[in-house]
């Protein structure tokens, strides 16, 4: 799995400090070029001004445009000087936009025309509330995105040394561990994966699920020592829980920093990370989470 081009959005809250800092730590493990986009929301002038100018008086009509058009202007301003400061400082490639509209659909649309490999967004942190916030927006990307998202919660996601994995022998989540892979060679960081158990509800066949879970610690096991062939500290636990608790309940045990768990095609709908279950996660876990999806 390697993220060529990062596409970050920023809103110029206090998040996207979080979101550009982990972007350009990515950006260094894979050797990706990024671009900054900012969205100027529908919500800040109407969605269509042929529908509504009709019915405004045309100096007011023309005060709304020059709003919008000073409200990019100062956007792309500030995008710029964010743009030439990593450049000059990290010596990474990196380009910006401003687009209005919606935030979701222009981001994705951004993403799917540009062929973009990872998106970088933030969560919020709501005004005297401990938890954090995904907000709709956000939560549109997770689902849609047809390609990777770092949803940056808490704190940046920069030179972490304990990387939880999601797995569940599946293609998507060796993606995620390859993924895990990457950053902790670069970082010195250790991989502890986490497998949600699911099976034991089958009692009446207890000798076969006997089998099955000798045969995943086994697999578990092997897996670790490969990792740890390759200078890489590994750890694994099978928890007897739905996957999404499994991975929060992880979370805590191995005091991980960055959450890395993959995501199925959407006709899989049965499968592990996908829908509700990748949401839960995302939405309750204290810390930030890479759902690794290849394009």
């Amino acid at each position: 799995m390697h993220f060529e081009k990062i596409l970050v959005g920023v809103d110029f809250s206090d998040i996207s400090r979080h979101v550009i800092r982990s972007a350009v730590f990515l950006a260094k493990i894979f050797d990706s070029e990024i671009k900054l986009v900012h969205i100027v929301e529908n919500t800040i002038f109407p969605a269509a001004f042929d529908d509504l100018e009709p019915f405004v008086d045309p100096e007011e009509f023309k005060k709304i445009v020059q709003t919008v058009e000073e409200i990019v202007e100062k956007s792309a301003q500030n995008l710029e000087e964010i743009a030439e400061d990593i450049s000059e400082k990290e010596g990474i490639k990196v380009s910006f936009a401003v687009h209005t509209g919606d935030i979701a659909e222009e981001i994705l649309e951004i993403s799917e025309k540009g062929n973009f490999d990872l998106i970088v967004i933030g969560a919020h942190k709501k005004a005297l509330v401990e938890s954090l916030l995904l907000g709709n927006e956000a939560e549109k990307i997770v689902n849609k995105a047809r390609t990777s998202v770092l949803i940056v919660k808490g704190r940046p996601v920069e030179n972490p040394k304990k990387l939880l994995c999601g797995y569940d022998f599946l293609p998507n989540s060796i993606e995620a561990l390859e993924t895990a892979k990457e950053i902790a060679k670069k970082t010195g960081a250790e991989i502890d994966i986490v497998h949600a158990d699911t099976e034991e509800g089958f009692a009446h066949f207890s000798h076969i699920y006997e089998t099955v879970f000798q045969k995943k610690v086994n697999m578990l096991k092997d897996l670790i020592e490969k990792l740890k062939a390759e200078g890489i500290k590994a750890d694994f636990e099978i928890i007897k829980a739905e996957p999404s608790k499994a991975i929060l309940e992880a979370v805590k045990d191995f005091d991980s920093e960055l959450v890395v768990v993959g995501k199925r095609q959407r006709k899989d709908i049965k499968r592990f990370f996908l829908g509700t279950i990748a949401m839960k996660v995302v939405k309750n876990s204290p810390v930030p989470v890479l759902i690794v999806r290849r394009r």
